[in-house]
C-alpha cells in the first residue's frame, strides 16, 4: 500500500540533510599579524564562527580612527583551501572602510593572504 504522507517525510528529510551546513574548519580564534605596513607590525585577533565573527587590531593611531576598533566580519568562503571574509568596519563607524581578507591554507594552524604594496597577513590558530 502507497502511503503519499510517508514518501512525503522521507523526501523531505533527505533533503534537508543534503542542505544542511557542515561548521565552519575555520570557526576558533585566531593571531592576526598584518607586515610590511610602514609602522610596526600590526597584532590582533580574529574569532570566526560559522558565517559571521569579529576582527580587530590592537594598535591605535591618533590620524585613524578606525584602527583598533573590533569589527564584524561575515564570511563568504570557508573551503579546504582559503578562509574569505569582509571585514565590515562601516558597522562599527561611519566612514570606515569596508574590506575583505582571502587567506589560503597553509596548514591547520596557519593561514596567509598577500596584501596590496607586498604586506602580507597571516593567522594563527590560538
Amino acid at each position: 500500500m502507497y502511503r503519499p504522507t510517508l514518501a512525503l517525510l522521507a523526501v523531505l528529510a533527505l533533503s534537508s540533510a543534503v542542505f544542511a551546513q557542515t561548521a565552519n574548519p575555520y570557526n576558533g580564534t585566531w593571531t592576526v599579524l598584518l607586515e610590511g605596513f610602514e609602522r610596526a607590525k600590526l597584532e590582533g585577533t580574529a574569532v570566526v564562527k560559522d558565517e559571521v565573527g569579529t576582527w580587530h587590531i590592537t594598535a591605535r593611531d591618533r590620524l585613524d580612527n578606525c584602527i583598533g576598533r573590533e569589527a564584524p566580519i561575515a564570511v563568504q568562503v570557508a573551503s579546504a583551501e582559503e578562509l574569505v571574509f569582509k571585514v565590515n568596519r562601516s558597522q562599527v563607524l561611519a566612514g570606515c572602510p569596508d574590506f575583505t581578507m582571502k587567506f589560503k591554507k597553509i596548514d591547520d594552524k596557519t593561514m596567509k593572504a598577500q596584501l596590496t604594496g607586498g604586506r602580507s597577513a597571516t593567522l594563527t590558530r590560538n
